[in-house]
């Protein structure tokens, strides 16, 4: 089966190392059949691998490269012919590196509690530790020269079995493990013994898939130039954790508007604590003074239920205001037919006004030009002057009457066009009801929906109870900031003492929890963070060898106060703050501590990423 694929393999590979040669192996196919032998080649290694001794490994020569993992690398360095010496202050040559690739496959010992991954650029060593120590270690390769790897805090964003780069020719990563969004990752590579990738850390094969067994999104990565050791460690300023809500008895929440008896000092009393109205001692647990269950998780439950509460009333006030605008749009359209109704009335009075005027207005026009007939006639008979004045009568009655339908109509207008007025107020009015009715349930719609929210968000924050929790305090920026599910929580001003003073780098574990369900154990790893050379001024009037002495004094190093006890004695954390981290403080959460401020990797579905220089 075997023998099968490596022959499909040799046939396709041919293309890509004949590309312009042979007619019609063009720049896409090559690669396209390129990712094809890479996952055939991968199948022929991994059954290779279980089937023959870790010594068996097959090198395969593609053009000028060479490869153990039945592939070409683009970044692989070619090797000459002629082996060059290798000197024994160098790193181990390709060979060597590779061989002992198969030692360092399997875990020394099972993973326990979580994983802490170091990575050291100067030894090129990749270190696996647990709650128990270390796990297992490889050799590794970093980025080269013009492609360093980053070196600062970091955790896996990203698993991936089979994955190809998007930004070297779909160079092949395999088991990639992603620690930045902007490409840096673990993943399995050539080693050639020393920093030979385009930043990210190359692994041993073997090694590379069972760490990809071992881990899982959010373990904790260190990149530092020095080999990093997490170690146990005990402070009273690190976190203690709250039992879980099966493990206590509530302490009574008193009714609303009351507040308890309190026989503390004022001082002693937290901010959380005022605002449920529950003092330590009626939170407190027997002699020990452990409360029974945090104010601040009291507190979280009473803010949840108020939420929830406000979902129902903003429903209920829409509701409501639905209603009301529903109302006044039905009077508003009632108010609105009633003036046309008016005005449709007023518009046929107005016209027949108008007609009735026109038709008076003839009437007297008939009138007047029968006069000047009649003033014109210079005989009349008996007869004939009794039919004029007869004709004069009739036109002067007619006039009479379209005169008084002139009066009636025009009575008849002015009488519907002030209807029309009081019927125009009357809509006017009824609009303006409307409106304010429909800006009502605008903003009772947009308390529903922020209601909705901050409800949604707290049960997103509710359900994320299970999930490690993640605090990072800056001297940078003085601040303390906290995330969980990837999720921003708060974030809070702190105190430094010596604020000016580097502090260093320290990534605290949380490991376990005692049975008790308060004590956690932790453990530290520090990365010192080196102080720049002070410059000296020229016109100091000290002796050349005076400053030549403060000159090294001065010099690049790590400070000598750079210790994990150092940097929690001198950093003073709100006490509601602590109050809200203890209750949610797991196996797996974390503090880091930095003179750094957060990378600009640190974004969504990221924990805290912290470079460290």
């Amino acid at each position: 089966m075997a023998a099968i694929a490596l022959v499909r393999v040799g046939s396709m590979v041919s293309c890509v190392i004949n590309v312009g040669v042979i007619p019609g192996c063009n720049r896409t196919r090559a690669l396209r059949t390129k990712a094809i032998a890479i996952t055939l080649v991968g199948i022929v290694a991994v059954t290779g691998a279980n089937s023959g001794p870790a010594s068996a490994q097959s090198y395969f020569k593609f053009g000028d490269y060479y490869s153990p993992y039945g592939y070409s690398d683009p970044y692989y360095k070619p090797r000459k012919k002629k082996p060059r010496p290798v000197k024994a202050s160098k790193p181990a040559a390709p060979d060597a590196a590779n061989k002992a690739v198969t030692a360092e496959a399997a875990p020394a010992k099972p993973a326990v509690g979580p994983l802490v991954i170091t990575v050291s650029i100067k030894k090129q060593r990749i270190a696996v530790f647990g709650a128990d120590g270390l796990i297992t270690e490889a050799p590794i390769s970093t980025g080269r020269v013009g492609y360093p790897t980053p070196t600062g805090i970091f955790s896996i964003l990203e698993k991936n079995k089979v994955h190809f780069s998007n930004l070297y020719e779909a160079s092949p990563m395999p088991n990639m493990q992603r620690i930045t969004w902007s490409g840096v990752a673990l993943h399995a590579g050539p080693l050639p013994g020393y920093p030979a990738s385009h930043g990210c850390i190359r692994l041993p094969h073997g090694f590379s898939q069972k760490l990809f067994e071992l881990t899982k999104t959010g373990t904790r990565v260190i990149v530092a130039n020095d080999p990093v050791v997490p170690q146990s460690f005990a402070h009273p300023r690190l976190f203690n954790a709250y039992p879980p809500d099966d493990h206590v008895t509530h302490a009574v929440l008193p009714a609303s508007g009351t507040k308890m008896a309190d026989a503390s000092p004022g001082p002693a009393v937290s901010p959380v604590n005022r605002v449920i109205g529950v003092t330590p001692a009626a939170a407190s647990d027997g002699p020990a003074g452990r409360p029974k269950v945090s104010a601040y998780r009291q507190a979280w439950k009473a803010e949840m239920g108020r939420l929830a509460a406000a979902v129902s009333a903003s429903e209920a006030a829409k509701t409501q205001a639905a209603a009301r605008a529903a109302e006044t749009g039905k009077s508003l359209e009632e108010m609105r037919v009633l003036a046309k109704r008016v005005r449709t009335e007023f518009d046929r009075l107005a016209a027949e006004e108008k007609k009735a005027r026109r038709a008076f207005d003839a009437s007297e026009g008939q009138l007047e030009v029968f006069e000047k007939k009649l003033a014109k006639t210079t005989a009349f008979t008996p007869e004939s002057a009794q039919k004029a004045a007869e004709a004069e009568d009739k036109l002067e009655a007619k006039a009479l009457d379209l005169a008084e339908a002139v009066d009636d109509a025009a009575a008849d207008v002015a009488d519907l066009k002030q209807a029309l007025s009081l019927a125009g107020a009357e809509v006017a009015t009824a609009e303006s009801v409307h409106s304010e009715a429909t800006a009502a349930l605008s903003k009772a719609s947009q308390n529903l929906d922020a209601a909705k929210s901050a409800d949604a968000a707290a049960k997103r924050r509710e359900a994320k109870r299970k999930n490690a929790i993640h605090v990072f305090i800056s001297r940078k920026t003085q601040k303390l900031y906290v995330r969980q599910g990837y999720e921003p929580i708060l974030d809070s001003p702190v105190t430094f003492a010596n604020a000016d003073q580097v502090i260093g780098t320290h990534v605290f574990t949380a490991l376990s929890v005692a049975d008790n369900k308060t004590d956690v154990a932790w453990s530290v790893a520090s990365v010192p963070t080196a102080t720049t050379a002070k410059p000296v001024a020229a016109k100091d009037k000290k002796s050349k060898a005076t400053l030549a002495g403060l000159a090294a004094n001065d010099g690049a190093g790590p400070a000598p106060a750079q210790t994990p006890q150092a940097a929690l004695d001198r950093i003073t954390i709100p006490g509601d703050i602590r109050e809200q981290l203890e209750d949610v403080m797991k196996p797996g959460s974390s503090l880091i501590i930095s003179d750094n401020g957060l990378s600009n990797e640190t974004g969504v579905f990221t924990d805290f990423i912290v470079p460290v220089r």
